[in-house]
């Protein structure tokens, strides 16, 4: 099945950063419509009960009338809160009368100095009703905003408080509720110039992070697709760590690739060249044996046996896969007479005297003893033998020489063939390079 094309990273950056600003834009928004007046309504309540806290605190504390006159002062003007103290009288009880007259409260006209005493005994009633012999009321006022309309709310906090002697007092916080729908209003406009101000930072953010995130992966994409081929260009990357780190392993993969490509032409190439060899062998031998009924000796018919199991050899070899990943042949070594070995895999060579005239001649020493892979001198023996057969020329004459020198062993192979060329010497080693497309 066709598979589904997935967005790019390029929209993805963009599309993410969208949501997550209108997301952001959504929940002021949010807080603004319905959150802003129960969290405004809330901070005054806790600021008023905040304030007749510190108050009762003061009154418990202090017995100095001025520094409490001065403490609910402050507290009034610091808090835009008015507060009252009243202490139940001696001589009447059940009636209250001001403690602190000099606060001030009367002066600033406000509302706990102009309740009647019907309405103070009633606020103190529900303090008394409650637990904590506390209470607070929420309550509209008659007063209006001139802009709107809108009725102002306030808040009346009324707390209960004995001293040592079991005389009662009574601390009265209140506070104004404003409506805040202007306010509101204001702060919906202004979140218009900030959902177009995000909105141009959107744009340039992403831009910023295509060009720093996106686009050098883009970049290494690109290239990456050239991989399966062993080819891959370097991208230069400089704005974070991650695309620099797949920048180097995509490298790596890319000559990881080409060495396995390599060895694995390498082995094929070794591989079919050394079957040329024993195909020529079991090959020349058969048809010696067919046309020379005399031939067909016991000593022929082991050389093709002995040929048959070498290509066995050679082809599991090609097909090892664990040479590819090793990159490598791994050698056995063993110590062996190695004059004896070319006196062995000269005689298959017989073949071609007989067949085709072609003249061996050896100049071997009596003993040569090394240390060395059986198998894979053989085989190298047999690819130089190989080579000098096809290209000797039609002299058709071959020597093989075995030179000690001190602790090392040289053997050459000399056909009287053209020869190479001096600019194709350098190129010899090189795997499935022809000189002419005749000389391999």
């Amino acid at each position: 099945p066709k598979r589904k094309k997935n967005i790019s990273l390029r929209w993805k950056i963009g599309l993410y950063l969208s949501i997550f600003s209108f997301a952001l834009v959504a929940i002021v928004f949010i807080f603004q419509a319905l959150l802003l007046e129960p969290m405004y309504e809330a901070s005054k309540k806790r600021t008023v009960e905040n304030v007749s806290n510190a108050v009762v605190n003061v009154v418990k504390e202090d017995d100095d009338a001025d520094d409490i006159e001065e403490y609910i002062n402050v507290a009034q003007e610091t808090n835009e809160t008015c507060i009252r103290v009243l202490r139940e009288s001696n001589v009447f009880p059940g009636t209250y009368e001001d403690t602190y007259l000099e606060s001030g409260g009367k002066n600033l006209g406000c509302r706990l100095y102009k309740m009647s005493s019907n309405e103070i005994l009633t606020q103190i009633a529900n303090a008394e009703n409650s637990d904590k012999g506390e209470s607070m009321v929420v309550q509209d006022t008659n007063l209006i905003t001139p802009t709107n309309g809108e009725r102002f709310r306030n808040i009346t906090y009324t707390r209960i408080i004995k001293d040592h002697d079991g005389n009662k007092s009574i601390v009265m916080v209140y506070s104004n509720i404003t409506p805040i729908s202007t306010t509101k209003k204001t702060l919906s406009m202004q979140m218009w110039y900030i959902s177009a101000i995000i909105l141009v930072a959107v744009l340039v953010l992403t831009y910023i992070m295509y060009r720093t995130i996106a686009r050098p992966l883009i970049l290494i994409n690109q290239s990456a697709k050239t991989l399966p081929e062993g080819k891959y260009e370097r991208v230069t990357v400089q704005n974070y760590r991650e695309a620099e780190e797949l920048n180097d392993t995509l490298l790596t993969a890319a000559e990881d690739i080409q060495k396995a490509d390599k060895a694995k032409r390498d082995l094929i190439a070794n591989v079919s060249h050394d079957l040329r060899t024993p195909l020529t062998m079991i090959s020349g031998y058969g048809e010696m044996m067919k046309d020379l009924p005399e031939e067909k000796t016991d000593e022929n018919i082991q050389v093709i046996i002995d040929e048959s199991k070498r290509l066995t050899s050679l082809v599991n070899d090609l097909l090892d896969l664990s040479k590819l990943q090793e990159e490598k042949i791994h050698l056995e070594k063993e110590n062996f007479d190695l004059t004896k070995v070319l006196r062995t895999q000269l005689q298959k060579y017989d073949v071609y005297h007989m067949q085709e005239g072609f003249t061996i001649d050896t100049e071997l020493s009596a003993e040569a003893i090394i240390n060395a892979d059986i198998k894979r001198i053989e085989q190298v023996f047999n690819n130089f033998m190989t080579n000098a057969i096809n290209y000797s020329g039609n002299r058709k004459h071959i020597i093989v020489r075995e030179i000690l020198e001190n602790d090392k062993v040289r053997v050459e192979i000399q056909d009287f063939g053209e020869g190479i060329a001096k600019d194709d010497i350098s190129k010899i080693w090189d795997r499935y390079y022809k000189i002419d497309k005749e000389h391999v």
